[in-house]
Parts: structure tokens; C-alpha cells; sequence
């Protein structure tokens, strides 16, 4: 049978035959207007689902991988990842620790969640309590999943020749961010354009995928390839 993951739990469910699941697939990418012909490349689209009173949105994307085409639907995309601080799950004495490290301005704090386990809720949300309109607040991210009032979101597209993610980093630095998010840390080029950041003068948030804060502390490290040098500027990390 498949696996379906439902709140980030795997549950058993039934196969769909493939010719099934492509007219699933073709159904709502062309309701997304998206390309019916090309099963190659990612697309993404939105659409609008009405229900009696109730009215939903949905992110459709549509990518080729080995053996045919994987369709994804994202639900109210906004509402899933978007939270205040209050109801990140902390308690008092956590939330309190948060806050304080919001409120630096300066050096490096990792964000660390497990995969489906809330890590760009946690983003959102803690680039989401600086001030976008008295700080400067950047992102750099693969597929941004929220548009935070105030902020600038800058979408990496591997599609681009020549395109490069710790390039694009390091160029989002040169734009003197007071605060800046980036989403991922795909390899170890990235590492050290973050490493070397100003942290005098700009917070950079390094959202990583672990299972908790000492797993991410080891993957920083291990990407860096220098330990002193992934001690020096850190200022904490916040575990999903």
C-alpha cells in the first residue's frame, strides 16, 4: 500500500493506478492553468475552492521525478504557516528566551525543526517579530511559503543558468539587511557565506533541518568544517 503523511504522521492508504492519478493530476493542474504538456518542469499555480460558504485556496505544484509526474497541493498555504509567537507551543521561560534573542541585533541564531515538523511556521514566525518597517528584513529562500508584511522575500530558482544559492546569499549581505532569513543550507558554500557575514551589524536566522538544537548545532558545524568558526558568532537556537 502507500503512505500517506497527514500532521506529519505516516498512515497506510490504498494505491492509485497510474492512469487514475493522471487524470487527477491533469484535473487540477489544468484548473491551476497550469501546462498540461510538460511534465518536466516544476510549475506552480493557485486556485480558489468554494464550498457552500466556506472558500479555500490551494498551491498547486507539479514536478517531474523518475518514472512519471508528482502533483502537490498545499491548502490555505498563508494559514499553515503563519503564527504569533504566543502560540509557537513555548512556555513562559522559553518565550522569554525568544524574545531575548529577537531582540539582538547582531551574530547568528539557528532555527531547527524535523522535516514536516513545523520548521517554516518556525521561520515565518520568528522573522515575523522584528519590526519590518523600522528593520531591514530579508529572506533567501527555495520556495517561499509566506509574504511577511514589510519584508523582502528573494526566491532562489535552480532552473537559472549559473544560478548558485550561496551566491545569492552572499548577495543579499551586500544589501546591508538589519535582519536576515535564509531557508536552507544546502551545501557548504552557503555555510560559509553566512559564517562570514557582519554580525556587528546584521542577525542572520539559519533555518536547518533537525530533529533538535544539538543536531542542529552539529550540522552547522559539520558544514562549516571549522568549529571555532561555528562558535564564534552564535547566538542561540530556537528548536521546533
Amino acid at each position: 500500500g502507500a503512505t500517506m503523511l497527514v500532521d506529519g504522521m505516516p498512515l497506510k492508504g490504498d494505491v492509485m493506478e497510474a492512469p487514475v492519478a493522471m487524470k487527477v493530476m491533469d484535473f487540477w493542474k489544468a484548473a491551476a492553468k497550469l501546462d498540461l504538456a510538460d511534465r518536466r518542469k516544476k510549475l506552480q499555480g493557485a486556485i480558489t475552492i468554494e464550498q457552500n460558504d466556506r472558500k479555500s485556496t490551494a498551491r498547486v505544484t507539479s514536478q517531474g521525478v523518475q518514472g512519471g509526474m508528482r502533483l502537490t497541493m498545499l491548502f490555505n498555504p498563508d494559514d499553515a504557516v503563519r503564527r504569533k509567537g504566543e502560540d509557537l507551543g513555548l512556555d513562559e521561560a522559553q518565550m522569554a528566551l525568544v524574545k531575548e534573542l529577537v531582540g539582538e541585533t547582531k551574530g547568528l541564531v539557528l532555527l531547527a525543526a524535523p522535516a514536516d515538523g513545523g520548521r517554516s511556521t518556525l521561520f515565518y514566525t520568528v522573522l515575523g517579530m522584528h519590526d519590518a518597517y523600522t528593520q531591514t528584513v530579508q529572506t533567501v529562500e527555495m520556495d517561499p511559503q509566506l509574504q511577511l508584511e514589510g519584508a523582502r522575500h528573494q526566491a532562489f530558482d535552480p532552473a537559472v543558468e549559473g544560478a548558485d544559492y550561496a551566491t545569492l546569499v552572499r548577495s543579499m549581505l551586500r544589501r546591508d539587511p538589519n535582519v536576515l532569513g535564509v531557508a536552507e543550507m544546502p551545501d557548504a558554500a552557503t555555510a560559509k557565506v553566512v559564517a562570514a557575514a557582519d554580525f556587528a551589524r546584521c542577525r542572520v536566522y539559519l533555518s536547518l533541518r533537525a530533529d533538535s538544537a544539538m543536531t542542529a548545532i552539529e550540522g552547522w558545524t559539520r558544514g562549516l568544517g571549522d568549529p571555532a568558526m561555528a562558535a564564534k558568532n552564535l547566538r542561540g537556537v530556537i528548536g521546533g
